[in-house]
Order: structure tokens, then C-alpha cells, then sequence
């Protein structure tokens, strides 16, 4: 039987989504009452899913929530929790129902959002889309925003929103102040960044000396997928290397 530290060492990375987080919940619940971490029917202090403070007298759980959510947000989830359906109301329990245990043999695909500066590299930018979404992941490029009073804010709020950050860098990618800014958004919400570079992009060009450092060592080459060979099959070989990351064998 798996211990609590093999269950959390198990799941993945906390979505920013919020819909996502309320179903990663309902089905790391589902998990752990598989795997008896934890029993189907949870007992907690008060039974008034309204009021209660959710406090479980299962100490297993109890450590679950503190260090996997926080007990702040699982008490904010909680109601969410009934109102879909993955939890129910059982005499003093809380029991996780079939919608929860469903979830089991689903998996969430990543939210992506692929950045680039379009006078270098659109058609790039185009074939990453359709290669990702080949193989069912939700990426999204900007091309599909209009430019308007909210533009900067729709942006801020999809990165922010997402899980990976992709950013295709040409040789002046970074001479564009709006993709830099994409890149300082994504690491400020702590997004994962993967950089890949094309066209001679080199990080240490003497005309990048007003990029942070942050951003920097966000972009470097220890981190970086590169475009080695300026051909078709050069490009393949670096979307391949970027579909090898999300654990995908073309």
C-alpha cells in the first residue's frame, strides 16, 4: 500500500485554473481512498457543508490538505465539491461519489500558451500549435486576440492561467517589448518556461545587456530547445525535442 510522502511525490504540479484545481481535488480524494489512504466517507468536525470548518479527524487526510492545498483553499472548495456532484452528504460523513472516482481514468490536458513575435516567427508559431494539438493539448498563440483596451490584461490573464510557457525566440525576438513582458508575467506566476530558440538566437548577444537577469536565466541555453539547423528537417527535430517534454513519442 503507498505511503502518504509516494502519494504527493506521485501527482503533478497544482493547475492555476481554477475549474481544474476543483476536479484535481475531487480526484486526488478518489485516489487516496483507492489506494486506503484515506476511507470513502470523511468524517469531519461539523456536518453543515455551509458552516463547518473543515478540520478531518483522519490525520492522513488532515496532512494531505495542509500540505497539498492549504486548509484555506480546500475550505474554499469544498461547497464546489457538492455542487459537482463529487461529494455527498452521508449521516456525519462527507462521501466521495462515482463523478469523483470517474475522474480516475481521466487525464486533464496541459493549458500552453505559445509566445513569439510574429514578424519572425509565425509560421513557426503555427506549426507548434497544430503539432501540440495533434496530439490533444490546449495550446493557445495571441494571434487570436484583438488589440484593444484589455489586450494586455486578456494576455496577462491567459499566461498566468496556464501551465507552460513557450517561447519561440528568433534572432530580435527580444527587441520586442510586448513578448518581453509575456516572459515577466509567466515568471511572476511561476510558470514553466521552455524556451526554444531559432533563427540565431543567442541569449548572449552583447544587445540583450537591458534584459534582466531573471529573464536571462529564464531563456538560457541549459534550458532551451534548439533550432541546430535553419531546414525543415532541423525544425522537426527541435518539435520533436518540445513534444519529448510533455512526455509525447511521435
Amino acid at each position: 500500500m503507498a505511503t502518504l510522502d509516494q502519494f504527493l511525490n506521485s501527482l503533478p504540479g497544482l493547475s492555476s485554473n481554477p475549474a481544474r484545481r476543483i476536479r484535481m481535488l475531487a480526484k486526488e480524494l478518489a485516489l487516496g481512498a483507492s489506494l486506503q489512504l484515506w476511507d470513502v466517507d470523511i468524517e469531519v468536525r461539523g456536518n453543515d457543508v455551509d458552516a463547518f470548518a473543515l478540520i478531518p479527524w483522519d490525520n492522513t487526510l488532515k496532512t494531505y490538505f495542509e500540505r497539498r492545498w492549504g486548509h484555506s483553499e480546500v475550505q474554499h472548495h469544498w461547497k464546489l465539491l457538492f455542487a459537482n456532484g463529487y461529494l455527498a452528504k452521508n449521516g456525519y460523513f462527507h462521501r466521495i461519489q462515482k463523478p469523483a472516482f470517474d475522474l480516475m481514468d481521466e487525464t486533464e490536458p496541459d493549458d500552453i500558451f505559445i509566445s513569439y513575435k510574429r514578424s519572425e516567427s509565425s509560421a513557426f508559431a503555427l506549426v507548434v500549435l497544430c503539432r501540440l494539438k495533434a496530439h490533444d493539448k490546449m495550446p493557445f498563440v495571441d494571434m487570436a486576440l484583438e488589440a484593444g483596451g484589455n489586450w494586455h490584461a486578456d494576455l496577462e490573464e491567459r499566461i498566468t492561467g496556464c501551465d507552460y510557457f513557450i517561447i519561440l525566440l528568433g534572432e530580435d525576438t527580444l527587441a520586442s517589448e510586448m513578448t518581453v513582458k509575456e516572459i515577466s508575467w509567466a515568471l511572476r506566476a511561476e510558470r514553466m518556461i521552455i524556451p526554444v530558440w531559432h533563427s540565431g538566437f543567442d541569449i548572449g548577444a552583447d544587445k540583450w545587456s537591458a534584459i534582466t537577469a531573471d529573464v536571462k536565466d529564464a531563456l538560457q541555453q541549459t534550458n532551451a530547445i534548439r533550432v541546430t539547423d535553419e531546414s525543415a528537417s532541423g525544425y522537426n527535430t527541435a518539435i520533436v525535442e518540445l513534444l519529448n517534454r510533455f512526455g509525447i513519442t511521435p
